[in-house]
């Protein structure tokens, strides 16, 4: 809804004055005027006392398989909620057409060197970040639907790439990899347990997984056991 030079003069000013940006891009348009917008902000210079996050793209639902590394060159974190992709498979196979091959293009960001950021966009989705990670690695509805392979397979991801992305690349997001992201010696004690191995079992069982023990910073907030 922003025009090409109108957000790259944005973008500019923002990342001039030390603030990093996240910006709603969805079709593959969209996503190449954000990211001639990123690019064009790399020439400016950054105030040296400006502690900056990485910049990032909201949704990034559809790319021209050309901008696609583009967002590693520009270091650019992709954040994505992948329970979009089942939710709205259909509608994106009706407007986008053969196009839709490169929408919720997971795993050809991951391979690029994208940092994959997960979320929910609730309260548009569900908050549950399990519903999230199924949606992820199989690229199947709760039905099934459309099949064992998922849709799209070649973009589908390991359990362990898409917990990585709702856990330590949310933190690199935010920067506070330091501090979060990851069940390490120095960093808040913030983890769940679950009740059953979700990289073990089989991707259609997740659904079935409960939270079964919640901690926070080294403290059971909630158990059932």
């Amino acid at each position: 809804v922003t025009p090409r030079e109108e957000l790259i003069e944005l973008v500019q000013r923002a990342n001039g004055a030390g603030l990093s940006v996240a910006i709603h891009a969805i079709g593959d348009q969209a996503n190449r005027h954000t990211l001639d917008a990123l690019s064009a902000a790399k020439a400016v210079s950054l105030p040296e006392t400006s502690p900056f996050l990485p910049n990032r793209i909201e949704h990034v639902q559809l790319l021209h398989p050309a901008d696609l590394p583009r967002l590693t060159r520009l270091g650019v974190i992709a954040s994505m909620q992948p329970i979009h992709c089942t939710s709205d498979m259909e509608m994106a196979e009706r407007y986008w057409g053969t196009r839709a091959r490169w929408s919720y293009a997971w795993r050809s960001l991951l391979e690029a060197g994208t940092t994959l950021c997960f979320g929910s966009d609730c309260p548009v989705e569900p908050l549950a970040p399990l519903r999230g990670i199924h949606a992820a690695v199989t690229r199947r509805r709760p039905d099934g639907s459309p099949g064992p392979e998922g849709w799209y397979p070649q973009e589908r991801l390991t359990v362990s790439q898409a917990v990585y992305a709702y856990t330590l690349g949310c933190a690199i997001a935010s920067g506070e990899a330091h501090l979060k992201g990851s069940i390490t010696p120095g960093k808040l004690a913030d983890l769940v347990i679950l009740s059953q191995d979700i990289f073990q079992i089989e991707p259609m069982g997740i659904l079935e997984t409960e939270v079964v023990g919640t901690i926070i910073g080294g403290r059971m907030v909630y158990r059932q056991f």
